[in-house]
């Protein structure tokens, strides 16, 4: 659970920035209040699906980025209609924000992935060297 709420918050903050650039090309000059809590509340839709999506794993990993990517798209469509956002966002906008937002997960993800590879082999090698000593 607190992987998930980690990975809400952190899509949260990207769609955020995402959003907020958006918004400076098309002239906007702020972002309302209610506005961050819906996205908190789409990206939380989101993740919450992505447990389920994640669930049937695929041995083609471009097959399950398809999956999640299409599910992400069909939650944030259906939330632009509940909350408007189309009245100052065009919905091909918003299918562009998805996929930049989740190319931008993707890339922190692996960046992490990375880490903790380095990290569990700095271990392994630690590890091999104490039983070396004895």
């Amino acid at each position: 659970m607190k992987r998930i709420l980690i990975n809400i918050m952190s899509t949260t903050g990207i769609t955020l920035v995402v959003l907020a650039a958006v918004a400076l090309l098309y002239g906007g000059e702020c972002l309302f209040v209610t506005t961050v809590f819906e996205v908190l509340i789409a990206n939380a839709a989101v993740h919450f699906g992505f447990i389920f999506t994640n669930k049937y794993e695929n041995k083609y990993p471009i097959l399950e980025a398809l999956l999640n990517i299409t599910y992400a798209t069909a939650v944030i469509v259906v939330f632009g209609l509940v909350f408007d956002w189309y009245s100052s966002t065009p919905i091909g906008v918003l299918i562009i924000m998805v996929l930049l937002i989740y190319v931008i997960g993707y890339f922190i993800s692996a960046l992490g992935a990375k880490e903790d590879m380095e990290e569990i082999n700095r271990l392994l090698r630690e590890r091999k060297d104490s039983f070396k000593l004895k």
